[in-house]
């Protein structure tokens, strides 16, 4: 097949728009380019990188969640526990990392001892809270008297034995983050330098030079000696951009060959590239806080009113052009337990709403909405504002922004009032993933102030569960008693979005909407 022209303004017009063709296809499968958020390639150690898809591709961990949502082994030969406390994990003998070191339950080790190591101060460390041992590497106060996690054992060279601080029956599905994935012995001799310029042990390796300080791309290439499904092409250009919105402008100029859309650009992307557009159900939910510390939030029924009076159809079917779906519950189906309808107060009834407000005792003053600064959210939450302002009469309404760096940090420390729209998705797809984060009461992304004895209780019931139907059954029993409580109102389910060059295929999404960057081939 001929490929198109080189250059933008050749890709747009002999591409039909968007895509560059440089590196071409080869004998040994062509390079492509995309365009990701600042973030995903800030930090590349596991310890410190997000999820995302770029961290996919250069990590394999001990398991991996397949297509259908599945949690499968991948590094592990068996993850195996009789009380969903106390963990053996068997790998399997045949990985390497890219530099030809084998991968043994020593490497798993270092790395997670390394990442949950406060003087490392390493992002994603606090992920490793339910092992035993957590809180020694993490004292309120002074330097921590250890610097290994008292709960992971090597007890062969294949062998993993792992305590947990209290059962946990969804902790496979844990392991699958990258966070939990190996490093190899040269990574310990300098990590701010391994952070730039990883060897990993996934399908893709970061080439040298790595990141450069400042540097807003990195190259990928095919790690050739990789035991599971090998990428399909040679070479991948990941470019960075401060949104998502930037990343689709940079599509259309023929910058990327694949770009993620969402908002008014996936509506944009569904006219102009239809036959270039990959859409998928997104397991997160988006959706409207209230900050249970702020004392005109302390009765449900203004809780319950504030909800009421927000049109969820509306928001998607003209904001968001139907790409999402109104929420009744705090994930989609698209996760094991979610796609649940437990919101009563999630429908649409100005009339209701006003009632309950004027039940409460109505509302005196000004009001002030949050959300983070990200152009959908900010246009979701102004028509909230109008909302608001007709249906329950609330006429002194202003809406602030923040970075998200920002506005997590006050939220949690209470330092802010009003409600807040924020998104959420599942760290993995379970349902007990996500009623954890948005209502635990130790998660760092409850910042409601949430907190429930019973819904402790059943998510304690879940995480101790021998079965994954009696584990979904409990999860879902709390999810309903915290959206009793009501602490927030769930608005929409997203829908994610990615446009690619006519020249790639198999361009698949993730649950979070990632691109799965192994599976794209380049004709």
């Amino acid at each position: 097949m001929a490929l198109c022209a080189v250059g933008a303004l050749a890709a747009v017009s002999a591409c039909g728009g968007g895509g560059t063709q440089a590196g071409g296809a080869t004998a040994d499968g062509g390079s492509y380019s995309i365009g990701v958020p600042t973030w995903y390639i800030a930090h590349l150690t596991p310890g410190r990188a997000g999820f995302s898809g770029v961290a996919d591709a250069i990590w394999t961990p001990l398991t991996q969640v397949d297509r259908s949502g599945k949690v499968v082994d991948a590094v592990a030969r068996s993850v195996r526990s009789t009380d969903q406390r106390h963990w053996t994990i068997t790998l399997k003998s045949r990985w390497k990392f890219q530099n030809g070191e084998p991968v043994t339950a020593q490497s798993f080790a270092d790395s997670w001892n390394a990442a949950a190591y406060a003087p490392n101060t390493m992002a994603n460390g606090y992920l490793f809270a339910g092992i035993e041992g957590y809180a020694a590497l993490n004292p309120p106060d002074g330097k921590p008297t250890t610097d290994k996690l008292s709960g992971v054992r090597v007890t062969g060279t294949d062998t993993l034995e792992v305590t947990l601080t209290r059962p946990l029956s969804t902790f496979p599905y844990v392991l699958a983050g990258t966070a939990f994935a190996p490093m190899p012995k040269a990574a310990f001799k300098n990590l701010a330098g391994y952070d730039r310029l990883p060897i990993g042990n996934g399908p893709y390796q970061v080439a040298a030079p790595g990141l450069a300080p400042g540097g807003q791309q990195i190259t990928l290439k095919r790690f050739d000696g990789y035991p599971g499904a090998k990428g399909h092409a040679a070479q991948i250009t990941v470019k960075t951009y401060q949104t998502d919105a930037t990343a689709f402008t940079s599509f259309r100029s023929g910058a990327v060959d694949i770009a993620t859309a969402g908002g008014n650009d996936l509506s944009t992307a569904s006219r102009t590239y239809a036959a270039q557009l990959v859409t998928s159900p997104t397991a997160a939910v988006e959706y409207l806080g209230f900050p249970l510390w702020d004392r005109r939030f302390a009765d449900l029924r203004v809780r319950q009113a504030f909800s009421l009076a927000i049109d969820r159809k509306a928001i998607v079917g003209s904001l968001l052009q139907g790409h999402a779906q109104p929420a009744e519950g705090i994930a989609p189906d698209v996760i094991a337990g979610g796609g649940g309808t437990d919101c009563a107060a999630c429908g649409y009834d100005p009339a209701r709403a006003r009632q309950l407000l004027a039940a409460a005792g109505g509302w005196h003053g000004s009001l002030t909405l949050w959300t983070k600064q990200e152009p959908e959210s900010q246009t979701v939450l102004e028509a909230i504002v109008n909302q608001l302002r007709t249906n329950l009469g609330i006429t002194s309404i202003s809406l602030k922004v923040q970075p998200t760096d920002q506005i997590y940090p006050n939220l949690l420390a209470h330092k802010t009032t009003g409600p807040f729209l924020l998104y959420m998705g599942a760290a993995y797809p379970n349902i007990y993933s996500q009623d954890d984060q948005l209502f635990g009461s130790s998660s760092g992304t409850n910042v409601t102030g949430y907190k429930s004895a019973g819904f402790d209780a059943l998510m304690d019931k879940a995480a101790g569960a021998t079965t994954t139907a009696d584990g979904l059954r409990f999860a879902r029993q709390a999810g309903r008693t915290a959206m009793a409580d009501l602490p927030l109102a769930p608005l929409y389910y997203p829908v994610s979005g990615a446009v690619h060059a006519k020249r790639l295929s198999g361009v698949r999404l993730g649950y979070l909407g990632d691109v799965d960057l192994s599976s794209v081939t380049v004709r």
